[in-house]
C-alpha cells in the first residue's frame, strides 16, 4: 500500500509531473451548448437556401440526413449532461492518481541520485589535510606569522640589486651579445653598432636606429627589441614634425619583434623590414617635395613621369630643351629607385642621359646627406648638366675660333668667351629651368644677343660670323666711349657721296665716322679689320676725308654747282690715309715692332705702318 502523505506536508512536485488538470482539455458546458445551437442554426440556414433548387427526392434525403446528424449530436449532449452529474467522483479519482504518480517519481529520483553519488562523487572524496602547525601557533600564541610566501612576493617589492651586481650583470650581458654577433650572420650595412649597458644599438645612416638585447645566455633565447627610431626627416615640407606617427612606430615595433622570435636569421630580417620601410618613406618624402616644387615655383618645368610607392620615382626636367633639341630624344630625366641588384643598398639615382661616375657621385650626395631634398638633387644634377653642356660648347668654340681661350667657371657655371679685351666678355649660361643656352655682354646691351642666343640653341655654323660682328660692335662702342669727352661726335653711318670707283668704296664696311666740332669740313674715318692670324685682335686704319656739304642732285665731279636746296649730304673731295703707328704714338716712342714700309697714294711720301692691337 502506497504511503499517504500528511495533510500540508506533501513534497513539491516538479513541472514535468503530470497534473490532474493536464490529463485533458476542459470547456464550459454553456459554451458547448452555445456552439451546438449555432451549428444547428447554420445547417438549417444552408438547407433553406439550397433545398428549393433540388428535386423532391433530394430534398427529402437532405432533410433526413440533417435530422439524423442533429439527433445524434443532441444525444451526445444529453449523455454529457448526465455524466456531469457524477463529475466530482471522477475529479477526485484524477487527483488521487496524480498524487500517486508524483510520489512514485520522487522515489525514483532519490534512488538515482544515491546511486550516482556512490559510484562517482564519493569515490574521490577525501578528508582535508588539517593545518596543525598553524592551529597550534594560533592557539598558543594568539597570532599567526606563517602566511604563504606568494602573498609577500605579490605585495612587497623585492630588494633592489646592488650596484656591483648590476655592473656585473650588464657586463655579462654585453659579453653574451658580443658572442652572438660574432657567431651570427651580420649584414655589412649593420656593422655600425655600439654595445653598451646590456644592449646593442645598430645605426644605419639616414634610415633608422634600433636597440636590441637578450633575456638570457641560451642560444635559443630570442632577441628583444627595446627601442626603435626612424631617422628619415623632411626639413622642407615637414615643418619639423616627425614623419612617423607613434602608433605607426608601435606597429612596426610589434612586427619586428614577431619576426625576431620566428626568423632563423633575425638580424637580417630586422634590417630588411626597417630598410624597406625607410626607403618607402624616403621616396614618399621626395615625391611630396616634388609636388610642392611644381605647385609653388617650377610649374611645368619639371614633371613626375612615374611614381611607384616603395620602388621608384622618375622626374623629367628641361622639357623645353627636349622639345626643341633633336639630339635629346630621350629627354632629361632622373630616377630615384631601389637598387634592382641588391635591395639592401641605399636608394640609387639613375640619370638619363647617363653621367660619369664622378659627376653621378656628386649628384647622389643630395640623397645620402643629412637633409633629404629633391630640390638639392635637382640643383646638383642641373649644375652638372650645365657644366657638361657648356664644356661641349667651349670645345666647339675653341675649335671654331682659333687662338681663343674660353673660361668655364662659377656656380652656376658661366662660359666666358673673349671677343675682344678681357673686360669685354661674352658670357654664356644655361637657363636652369628650361636648359636653353643664354648669352649677354655685361658692359653693353648688344643688339646681336638675340641672334647669338638663337644660334647657340640652333645652327652653330653662324657663331663665327655673329661673334665677329659682336667684336666689331664692341670696338665701335669703345671708340664712342673714348670720344665722349672730346670735341667730336662718332657715327656708324653718314650720308657720304662718292664715285663707285673712289678709294672710299674700298674701306671696310666695319667703320666709324668721327666729325670734328671745330672742323666741320673734315671727317676722320676709322676702319676695322680682324687680324688673319689672331681673330680676337682688330686692326685699325685711319683716314682723313675732306668733305663738302651738297644735295642729292649735285654732281660729285662738278665743284662749281651751287644749288639753293638743303645740303644734307657730304661729298668726299679728298681722302688721306694716316699712318696708324705715327698718329697713335708720341714722337719719343721707341720703334721696336714689326715695321712695314708703304707708299701713301694721297700725299706721295714714304710712311711707316704698324698693326695696332685693340
Amino acid at each position: 500500500m502506497a504511503p499517504v502523505p500528511l495533510e500540508g506536508h506533501q513534497t513539491p512536485v516538479t513541472n514535468n509531473i503530470p497534473q490532474e488538470g493536464n490529463r485533458g482539455g476542459s470547456i464550459s458546458l454553456g459554451l458547448l451548448i452555445d456552439f451546438i445551437i449555432q451549428r444547428t442554426y447554420h445547417e438549417l440556414t444552408v438547407l433553406a437556401e439550397l433545398l428549393p433548387r433540388k428535386t423532391d427526392m433530394e430534398r427529402k434525403i437532405e432533410i433526413y440526413n440533417f435530422s439524423a446528424r442533429t439527433r445524434q449530436l443532441y444525444v451526445r449532449l444529453l449523455a454529457l449532461v448526465k455524466w456531469a452529474n457524477s463529475a466530482s467522483k471522477v475529479d477526485k479519482s484524477a487527483h488521487i492518481m496524480a498524487f500517486l504518480d508524483k510520489q512514485s517519481l520522487l522515489f525514483v529520483d532519490t534512488a538515482d541520485m544515491l546511486a550516482r553519488m556512490a559510484r562517482k562523487t564519493l569515490v574521490h572524496a577525501r578528508l582535508p589535510n588539517f593545518h596543525i602547525p598553524a592551529a597550534v601557533e594560533v592557539l598558543t600564541t594568539g597570532t599567526y606569522g606563517r602566511l604563504p610566501a606568494c602573498i609577500r612576493e605579490r605585495i612587497v617589492p623585492p630588494d633592489p640589486i646592488t650596484p656591483a651586481e648590476k655592473r656585473s650583470t650588464l657586463q655579462r650581458l654585453n659579453q653574451v651579445i658580443q658572442h652572438r654577433l660574432v657567431t651570427g650572420n651580420l649584414l655589412p650595412q649593420m656593422r655600425n653598432l655600439k654595445i653598451e649597458a646590456g644592449r646593442v644599438t645598430f645605426l644605419v645612416e639616414q634610415e633608422f636606429s634600433v636597440s636590441l638585447t637578450v633575456m638570457g645566455d641560451g642560444p635559443a633565447v630570442p632577441w628583444r627589441l627595446l627601442e626603435l627610431e626612424i631617422l628619415v626627416s623632411d626639413r622642407e615640407t615637414g615643418d619639423g614634425k616627425a614623419l612617423v606617427h607613434p602608433l605607426q612606430t608601435r606597429y612596426v615595433h610589434q612586427v619586428v619583434q614577431s619576426r625576431l622570435a620566428e626568423s632563423s636569421n633575425p638580424l637580417s630580417e630586422v634590417y630588411h623590414i626597417l630598410h624597406y620601410f625607410c626607403q618607402s618613406l624616403q621616396l614618399e618624402v621626395l615625391y611630396s617635395q616634388t609636388l610642392r616644387l611644381i605647385r609653388d615655383r617650377l610649374d611645368e618645368h619639371i614633371h613626375v613621369d612615374e611614381y611607384t610607392p616603395g620602388k621608384c620615382l622618375s622626374i623629367s626636367y628641361w622639357r623645353e630643351l627636349t622639345s626643341k633639341d633633336p639630339r635629346s630624344e630621350l629627354g632629361y630625366r632622373l630616377t630615384v629607385q631601389v637598387d634592382q641588384h641588391d635591395p639592401a643598398r641605399p636608394l640609387a639615382v639613375v640619370h638619363v642621359p647617363s653621367l660619369g661616375s664622378k659627376e653621378s657621385e656628386i649628384a647622389d650626395r643630395a640623397i645620402r646627406s643629412d637633409q633629404l631634398s629633391m630640390e638639392c638633387l635637382l640643383v646638383h644634377t642641373i649644375y652638372i648638366r650645365t657644366r657638361s653642356r657648356l664644356s661641349e660648347l667651349k670645345q666647339e668654340l675653341q675649335a671654331i675660333l682659333k687662338d681663343v681661350e674660353c673660361t668655364l667657371a662659377g656656380s652656376p657655371a658661366i662660359l666666358s668667351v673673349p671677343p675682344c679685351l678681357r673686360a669685354e666678355l661674352l658670357l654664356v649660361t644655361v637657363d636652369t629651368h628650361t636648359g636653353m643656352l643664354q648669352c649677354h655682354v655685361p658692359q653693353y646691351d648688344a643688339p646681336l644677343v638675340p641672334e647669338l642666343t638663337t644660334a647657340l640653341n640652333g645652327d652653330h655654323s653662324r657663331l663665327t660670323t655673329l661673334i665677329s660682328e659682336l667684336r666689331f660692335w664692341i670696338t665701335q662702342r669703345r671708340c664712342e666711349k673714348t670720344l665722349q669727352h672730346l670735341p667730336a661726335t662718332s657715327y656708324e653711318r653718314l650720308p657720304v657721296l662718292h664715285h663707285p670707283e673712289h678709294p672710299m668704296s674700298k674701306i671696310s664696311r666695319h667703320r666709324m665716322f668721327v666729325q670734328l666740332h671745330r672742323h666741320p669740313s673734315v671727317i676722320l674715318i676709322v676702319a676695322f679689320k680682324e687680324k688673319e692670324n689672331s681673330p680676337c685682335e682688330i686692326e685699325c686704319s685711319f683716314y682723313l676725308a675732306v668733305v663738302k656739304h651738297s644735295s642729292i642732285e649735285d654732281d660729285p665731279h662738278d665743284d662749281s654747282i651751287e644749288a639753293e636746296i638743303p645740303k644734307m649730304y657730304l661729298k668726299v673731295q679728298t681722302l688721306i690715309e694716316f699712318d696708324t703707328f705715327v698718329i697713335t704714338h708720341g714722337p719719343f716712342t721707341s720703334v721696336d715692332s714689326e715695321v712695314q714700309y708703304c707708299k701713301n697714294v694721297s700725299n706721295q711720301h714714304q710712311c711707316q705702318t704698324r698693326r695696332y692691337k685693340v
